[in-house]
């Protein structure tokens, strides 16, 4: 096996299971056993659990990001993105759901909250993808402010209050490992932005 197929693999297992479970229950023998990849390859490519962590997550925020450049996509009208990702995150959370047998909520959030007073690094990854998330957000309710398709203000504020309404709605539905708590994520949402109607009929 070639040392970049090792190290993905490594990658790929450990934001599986980690994010299936928690950073705490899963060890380093078992991720690599699951992955198929020798233990001593694991300390060629990684220092530690944290090391690896970090570095599984920012991999999988990655391809993430190529999702949420098709939903945000520019040509689109900027509420009809926001109605595409709260969409997107739905099918998301239903998706796993139907393949694990329970809500998994958002993986970043899960893990953040988990070590944010143990691990430094773990929590600084946690919050840069964060802002990554806000940062789409950000757009797209500024183009719709600028449109004049939400009276505000301060994109970036709106956006930081969206973002936290998303992701304690999607933890919530986690805890309570029920789908139907993300019925009331877009009028939620919407409400929070100052809108009653669907995009298409604003």
């Amino acid at each position: 096996m070639r040392q970049c197929e090792s190290k993905l693999k490594l990658l790929r297992t450990a934001h599986e299971l980690i994010s299936q479970q928690s950073y705490g229950s899963v060890g380093v023998d078992q991720i690599c056993e699951q992955s198929g990849v020798k233990k001593g390859s694991f300390y060629h490519f990684f220092r530690s659990k944290s090391e690896l962590t970090v570095a599984a997550y920012e991999y999988h925020w990655a391809g993430l990001q190529e999702t949420l450049d098709r939903v945000f996509a520019a040509e689109k009208p900027p509420l009809d993105r926001l109605d595409d990702y709260f969409n997107y995150l739905v099918q998301t959370q239903t998706d796993r759901y139907q393949r694990y047998g329970r809500l998994l909520g958002c993986p970043f959030v899960s893990l953040g909250c988990e070590l944010s007073t143990q691990d430094e690094s773990i929590r600084l990854m946690a919050q840069k993808i964060g802002e990554g998330k806000r940062a789409y957000l950000e757009n797209a309710l500024g183009e719709a402010i600028a449109r004049g398709d939400i009276s505000a203000s301060d994109p970036r504020a709106l956006a930081g209050e969206l973002h936290a309404y998303i992701a304690g709605l999607v933890q919530e539905a986690k805890i309570a490992n029920d789908v139907r708590v993300l019925d009331r994520l877009k009028s939620g949402a919407y409400r929070l932005l100052g809108l009653h109607l669907t995009p298409a009929a604003v």
